[in-house]
């Protein structure tokens, strides 16, 4: 999508000098703002650029809609917004500039435009920007010969090598004449004259380079660091701090400054294993390898796949060399080859900074440094699912202040049949009870429920008991809950207290439909029981229905008719209405339950009973011959019992029906009474209320509706009418480049009466005549069928 760029920056210039009129109103930082419309619009200034471009291909592509129906809708809604901002600047309103009158993305998250203009990341439009980078130099080739240029056209070396090769990460280009390799830097400087045999890329601060035959290296200045002296030469290692080399037909490994890493004695070259974590090298007619840490320290010859690499804190890793022909036990080791532990039988999680290890049948807990935190001599060690927040910390503050990132681990530990918990952060751990409880289960947030002799409580995290240990259950959900005897507790931030029982309901439900996941049936009869007491037979069935509908699925949808049928059989009004509703099945959402006559019947029994909504449901009914024959007068009547008994939603179906009826019964009086009080109700009736106080000639009062009504003006009258008020002065003065605007608005939604006054604007003003736009209106006229008015006189 494309957009002029003068025009929108000259836009955009109206738009901010608007903002800086009003700035008392809409400006937090004033200085901060001037600072960033002068570097904005000196950006923008200097852009040579014909169009701003909006390629939205990637978001697109999120979508199944095509790129053309999205595009589309996208350049409605900038139209919708840019309208929006020009009312505001044409009117000089900032109160114009609200953001329910904007399209739904636009500062969706905020309180109202003010905040939303003075979003701190956005810098009042600056910091937005992404200030390209300088654009690259571009190797060029005339006459066979290569040399450099920049992006304004500039040389910087002109065409002199057989070859350039593109430029490394150290900003470095090898490139080649008379038979020799050499180096020159982006900004055009050779940097290292031809001279070489062969010639590598840099990485980092030094490259292998070939001279007669032998291998060396050099830093940037082209002085040598490693003499000529390998038959071959490689980096090797992520950190590009070492290199494999060939030494008198034998590998080994060296560093940047010709050390010996491993001695020159290996048949095959050393290569990098799993990622780099490990180095190998083939031994010839084996399916074993020469395995070595990531520090080239030797871990034994056998095959990789007895050898796992683990991630430990700073990049470093362990070892773990599993049982072999060659161990008969399973062994860790750390990145220099120290042994860590040996003879366990498997680590059953890494927690990065610790491991739970099972040994001999038992389970203990060491660090990443061999240090046993928990000996071998637990039943059972399990992780809880805790989170602490920020202020829980200061139990801590000692490793808070040490270390950025934190790795909260709690450990739920079992010793001679009860569980204690434990906490590891990082390299800090600490008990945080004795073995005294029967079972320990995570809640939400950072609370544990537990058990002690066949009761339970609640305790924080770090051990402060919360909740008394009293409760003979507590289930973990949203909140928890707590039973005891026949009542139900919810345990949430604000403390215990007697639960909510339709959020018990819908928990209860979606235990149900995940196959008892949660609590068994039995629990089930203890927690429906407390919903239910209190209630008559007739709700029990209806509260439960209603929340059965709402989990939207089939199973659900058939225990929600039964138990609303067993609410109407005794004899629930609103159970009758919502019953209705899934046999009327409007949506097409349950098409097996679809009864139009039943609907129907339920309706007019649940309105006979007094339900207001289904009172409206029957007008409906009768407006549309759902069930039932049409019939007005049957309609109009239970339109205007539901309004009533206090159903404002009627009043909106009144006024239509007054103000849209076409047979001889409108009642533009009766039509605005009724608008009115669906209004009062926040009905959208802007538009009709508009066009109402327009017809009885108050244009007073139509402005103010018709100004709302145009935000979402999808016929064209709203932007017609306003472009009449505005050529005619009408509660204004006459502004005819308003006009046109709002009549070009309803002239694209095809509204047909605004050729005409388009026509008669460029025809007949003498500040506006355009014989060209005249008569591209007269031909919009002819087509839509309308006849061009004369003028008299």
């Amino acid at each position: 999508m494309f957009y002029n760029a003068p025009q929108g920056i000259e836009n955009l210039k109206r738009f901010y000098n608007f903002i800086e009129r009003h700035q008392d109103e809409l400006i937090d930082d004033v200085e901060h703002f001037k600072n960033a419309k002068e570097n904005l619009f000196n950006y923008l200034e200097k852009l040579n650029q014909p169009y701003f471009n909006l390629d939205a291909w990637d978001v697109f592509n999120m979508n199944n809609t095509s790129h053309k129906k999205q595009a589309e809708e996208w350049l409605q809604k900038i139209k919708n917004n840019n309208a929006v901002i020009n009312d505001a600047i044409n009117t000089d309103n900032v109160f114009l500039l609200e953001l329910s009158l904007f399209s739904k993305e636009v500062g969706e998250w905020f309180d109202d435009f003010k905040s939303f203009f003075n979003y701190s990341n956005y810098g009042y439009g600056w910091d937005i920007i992404d200030q390209p980078e300088p654009s690259a130099p571009l190797i060029f080739e005339e006459h066979s010969l290569w040399g450099l240029k920049d992006a304004a056209g500039k040389i910087l070396i002109p065409p002199q090598y057989e070859k350039f090769y593109d430029f490394d990460d150290e900003n470095m280009a090898v490139v080649f004449f008379d038979k020799k390799y050499g180096y020159v830097s982006k900004n055009g400087k050779e940097v290292i004259p031809p001279q070489f045999d062969d010639a590598f890329d840099f990485m980092g601060d030094y490259a292998i380079v070939l001279r007669a035959g032998k291998y060396g290296k050099i830093n940037k200045e082209g002085d040598v660091i490693i003499d000529f002296m390998y038959q071959d030469m490689n980096n090797i290692g992520y950190n590009r701090e070492c290199f494999t080399a060939k030494l008198n037909d034998k590998w080994g490994v060296i560093d940047n400054h010709n050390n010996v890493v491993l001695p020159f004695e290996y048949e095959e070259r050393i290569e990098s294993g799993n990622n780099e974590e490990t180095y190998i090298i083939t031994v010839k007619d084996r399916k074993t390898k020469l395995i070595f840490t990531k520090q080239f320290r030797f871990l034994g010859e056998f095959e990789t796949s007895f050898v796992k690499s683990i991630l430990i804190p700073n990049e470093q890793y362990i070892y773990e060399v599993f049982q072999n022909t060659k161990s008969d036990q399973n062994l860790l080791l750390d990145d220099h080859g120290k042994l860590l532990l040996s003879g366990y039988e498997k680590i059953i999680k890494n927690l990065y900074y610790v491991f739970i290890i099972r040994k001999a049948k038992k389970y203990g807990v060491m660090d990443s440094k061999g240090n046993m935190i928990l000996d071998f001599e637990y039943e059972s060690i399990d992780t809880l699912p805790v989170v602490l927040q920020k202020r829980d910390h200061i139990f801590c503050a000692k490793i808070a202040n040490e270390e950025e990132h934190l790795h909260d681990d709690f450990l739920k530990v079992k010793k001679s049949g009860k569980y204690g918990l434990y906490l590891n952060i990082n390299h800090f751990n600490t008990q945080i009870s004795d073995f005294i409880y029967d079972d320990i289960i995570s809640l939400k947030n950072a609370f544990l429920a537990v058990q002690i002799n066949g009761l339970w409580g609640i305790i924080h995290a770090l051990g402060e008991l919360k909740v008394h240990i009293e409760y003979d259950l507590i289930l973990k959900g949203d909140d928890a809950y707590c039973l005891k005897d026949d009542m139900v507790y919810t345990f949430d931030s604000n403390g215990i207290h007697e639960a909510e029982k339709t959020n018990l309901q819908r928990y209860i439900n979606s235990n149900k439909e995940l196959g008892y996941h949660y609590f068994s049936r039995e629990v089930e009869n203890r927690l429906q029981a407390y919903v239910d007491k209190g209630l008559k037979a007739d709700e029990v069935f209806y509260q439960k229905a209603w929340i059965l509908l709402e989990m939207d699925n089939e199973y659900c949808v058939a225990e929600a008719v039964y138990n609303f049928q067993q609410a109407v059989d005794l004899g629930h009004a609103d159970a009758m209405n919502e019953l209705a509703i899934i046999y009327e099945d409007a949506k097409g959402e349950n098409p097996h339950y679809k009864n139009e006559e039943q609907s129907f019947h339920l309706f007019l029994k649940s309105a006979q009973l007094g339900s207001k909504t289904a009172m409206l449901n029957v007008g409906l009914c009768y407006a549309d011959g759902m069930g039932t024959s049409i019939n007005q007068e049957q309609m109009l009547y239970w339109y205007t019992e539901a309004l009533k008994a206090g159903n404002m939603s009627a009043a909106l179906n009144l006024g239509n029906y007054y103000y849209f009826n076409t047979d001889g019964n409108e009642n533009y009086e009766l039509a605005l009474k009724y608008y009115l009080k669906a209004e009062k109700a926040g009905k959208s009736v802007d538009l009709e209320l508009g066009w109402l106080y327009n017809h009885f000639n108050y244009p007073d009062k139509a402005l103010s509706y018709l100004l709302k009504a145009v935000i979402d003006d999808e016929e064209g009258y709203a932007s017609w009418q306003l472009g009449v008020y505005a050529e005619k002065g009408i509660e204004m003065e006459i502004n005819i480049p308003l006009a046109i605007k709002h009549y070009k608005a309803a002239a694209d939604m095809e509204y047909n009466e605004a050729f005409l006054n388009l026509y008669d604007i460029y025809t007949n003003d003498k500040d506006f005549k355009n014989k060209t736009l005249a008569e591209q209106y007269a031909q919009k006229i002819a087509s839509a069928g309308l006849e061009i008015r004369k003028k008299k006189g």
